[in-house]
């Protein structure tokens, strides 16, 4: 019982405040045995009173009986096996748990934390008004704003974009003039006010070669 109750609570916790506030596993684990501790103070009297309705047999072994030697290794063997099996079936609850769905929510928070602080940055390094990181989603085959400088998130489809079209040609795609540009889209410009000139885009593959996204700068100062 004090299993399930640990590593339940460990795993809720680290897929929580543990991504939340970027707290280690071992930690979460720890908060976890707390919490298993503190139930079973709570209920440890209401499982001894369930045990007791069972109505198992008792040894009723005299203190003569009890102080022999075969009686002590047997109590002594029994314990082990009994605390052995409470512990294997306690740990089965892993079979249903995604144990890395925590690890790959922190990876995935870090990730964010390092595109922002490139992206924030990176347009300021290469003098340019507007930076976006576009990640591609190949199943619709439209490209999102994971991040974009002085801009809401948006979707637009590859096809329409020059970020799309970077994606295709496998290559950087340097633009003076946008408007100019038959894959420019111009839709963004129109809802916000902004006056796109120059676009400069590079697509980012994996280590399979499979496009995954691009990073766009916009407006060379």
């Amino acid at each position: 019982m004090d299993n399930v109750v640990m590593i339940t609570a460990g795993e809720l916790i680290d897929a929580s405040i543990g991504v939340r506030f970027g707290l280690s596993t071992i930690t979460a684990a720890g908060l976890g045995q707390c919490v298993s501790d503190v139930s079973g103070v709570a209920f440890g009297g209401v499982v001894d009173y369930l045990c007791g309705k069972l109505n198992l047999p008792k040894a009723n072994l005299t203190p003569n009986q009890r102080r022999l030697t075969n009686v002590r290794y047997a109590g002594v063997f029994g314990s082990a096996v009994g605390v052995l099996m409470g512990c294997l079936l306690g740990m089965s609850c892993l079979l249903f748990l995604d144990t890395d769905k925590a690890e790959k929510m922190k990876k995935a928070k870090e990730l964010r934390l390092i595109f922002i602080s490139v992206m924030s940055e990176g347009h300021k390094l290469l003098a340019c008004e507007r930076s976006t990181l576009f990640l591609y989603d190949a199943k619709h085959k439209e490209l999102y704003s994971q991040f974009a400088v002085k801009q809401k998130p948006f979707r637009v489809p590859a096809s329409a974009t020059i970020a799309g079209h970077a994606i295709e040609q496998k290559a950087l795609i340097n633009i003076d003039d946008a408007y100019e540009h038959p894959r420019f889209y111009s839709e963004m410009d129109k809802q916000t006010g902004f006056r796109t000139q120059s676009i400069l885009s590079a697509p980012i593959y994996d280590m399979d070669g499979e496009p995954v996204g691009v990073i766009q700068m916009v407006n060379k100062l």
